[in-house]
């Protein structure tokens, strides 16, 4: 059950911020050539929200199968040894995305403690009016009289997007361990492009029920 509402609240957050990006790239251009005005905010947002897209949607394309590979040697080998294969390739995985995690906590750390802020993206001053000055400094490293989102916000997607793709990695681990997956899904690009073209074709070729040859009548 939890895991059906995660997949759900994965999906969903995925196509909140595709539209987000799609929308605003769509007004910023339309801004920019229609009527020769540009926004520096929506410009930082724009690339923080694809930043969340592609480090979120990394872990779900594992899920799915979405990721890309070369898996033409691998399928050549007996199952016992594609399967040791495979533990092989998840743990060099692991070990990536720890060396990943503990650089992304480094880091993070570093912008928490120095109170880096964006360059355009500011909180709305009506929400800091009234707070403690010193408190909201020392919890959050927002400045109360200049209000933009600290860098540490923005960017700790950083550390979420490798902690679920390490959670994903360990999944596919034990499920190859206890024989429930042969490895890596991946997504054939060849196969669906050879799938397009034969559609396509058959498509070319079905017949025209609209226009009837004409027939003469004796």
């Amino acid at each position: 059950m939890l895991s059906r509402i995660f997949a759900y609240f994965e999906e969903g957050f995925l196509n909140v911020l595709i539209s987000a990006m799609t929308i605003l790239v769509f007004v910023e251009v339309i801004a920019r050539f229609f009527f020769n005005v540009g926004f520096l905010w929506m410009q930082e947002l724009t690339l923080t929200i694809a930043g969340w897209f592609v480090l979120f949607g990394m872990s779900y394309g594992v899920k799915v199968g979405a990721h890309i590979g070369v898996d033409a040697f691998v399928k050549n080998l007996p199952q016992k040894t594609r399967k040791y294969t495979a533990l092989v390739a998840v743990a060099i995985c692991l070990v990536y995305c720890s060396l990943f995690l503990i650089g992304s906590w480094d880091y993070l750390k570093q912008m928490y403690t120095t109170g880096v802020p964006m360059e355009d993206i500011s909180f709305p001053h009506a929400w800091m009016a009234g707070l403690d000055a010193d408190k909201v400094w020392d919890t959050w490293r927002i400045d109360v009289e200049d209000p933009r989102v600290p860098l540490w916000m923005s960017q700790s997607i950083l550390l979420f997007g490798f902690a679920m793709l390490t959670w994903r990695f360990i999944e596919l681990f034990i499920a190859i361990i206890r024989n429930q997956s042969l490895g890596f899904s991946f997504h054939d690009e060849a196969k669906e492009s050879m799938q397009l073209a034969d559609d396509a074709a058959d498509n070319g070729n079905a017949p025209d029920h609209n226009h009837s040859d004409p027939q003469v009548k004796p």
